[in-house]
């Protein structure tokens, strides 16, 4: 994963299953970092804070689409 914020046009020209797999890939990235903070190994903190908002811009993204298919 790169180290930084991704932009809700980057990923709106994502395929949906790009997506997904891409959301999917950033929860499991960030339960490692969690992991890694309460064993006090973790060498890049901000990694945290820029893997949630990624999540967060994909998760923004995909309500975007499904609120203007109805």
């Amino acid at each position: 994963m790169s180290d930084r914020v991704l932009s809700a046009d980057e990923i709106r020209s994502m395929s949906p299953e790009e997506r997904m797999k891409l959301l999917n890939e950033l929860r499991l990235e960030l339960v490692r970092l969690h992991t890694q903070a309460r064993m006090g190994i973790l060498t890049n903190i901000a990694r945290v804070r820029i893997v949630k908002k990624n999540i967060a811009r994909i998760l923004t993204v995909i309500n975007e689409e499904k609120k203007a298919k109805k």
